[in-house]
């Protein structure tokens, strides 16, 4: 583990910061072509290019292990779209160099088929796709939903806000007493 934070901190060159403000810094066209050869696995030639038997594969995998399908179930029962798993497995797939992007598009109806008669024949609800709204899409998110993201997966954070809300308002209540007469009938009161 250390080698591998060792070469990270290798590979950051010094001011690295200022380059990336610089518009000009980018590869030039061609570059990846002198980098070496098979480096990632989806640069070398995919080891399937039939959709079918990818479908078959994929199926495979998920129908091989208990633990694999119990977990596609439980995403499928917990909300998450079917949509969403077929293009994380279509990624997978592709940055494993299991298959090319064109067949990950392409085998997208059949698994999508696939995982919904497998929540149907499980009894687990299923959603099919996003329902995102587009004209949403540009807004910003709501202060409530903010509230309600950050305390179920920050609460520590959302209990010291929550805890300086609640003092701010009781200084506010407290400094909001009704003035007594007015300017000139305040006398002595400090």
């Amino acid at each position: 583990m250390r080698n591998e934070i060792n070469k990270l901190d290798n590979n950051v060159k010094q001011g690295a910061q200022q380059a990336r403000a610089d518009p000009f810094n980018f590869p030039v066209p061609g570059h990846s072509l002198t980098d070496a050869p098979d480096k990632w696995d989806w640069d070398r030639p995919p080891r399937m290019t039939d959709p079918d038997k990818v479908v078959d594969f994929v199926i495979d995998k998920v129908e091989s292990s208990a633990n694999t399908k119990e977990n596609f179930l439980r995403m499928m029962a917990s909300g998450i779209t079917v949509e969403e798993i077929v293009n994380t497995v279509g990624l997978a797939g592709f940055s494993h160099g299991e298959f090319t992007p064109d067949v990950a598009e392409i085998i997208k109806p059949a698994l999508s088929v696939y995982f919904v008669g497998l929540a149907i024949e499980n009894k687990v609800p299923v959603v099919m796709f996003t329902n995102r709204n587009t004209e949403e899409d540009g807004k910003m998110m709501s202060k409530e939903a903010t509230l309600k993201v950050m305390e179920e997966r920050n609460p520590k954070e959302y209990n010291r806000l929550m805890t300086a809300l609640s003092e701010k308002n009781n200084v506010k209540e407290v400094n909001e007493e009704p003035p007594m007469g007015g300017f000139m009938n305040m006398g002595d009161r400090a």
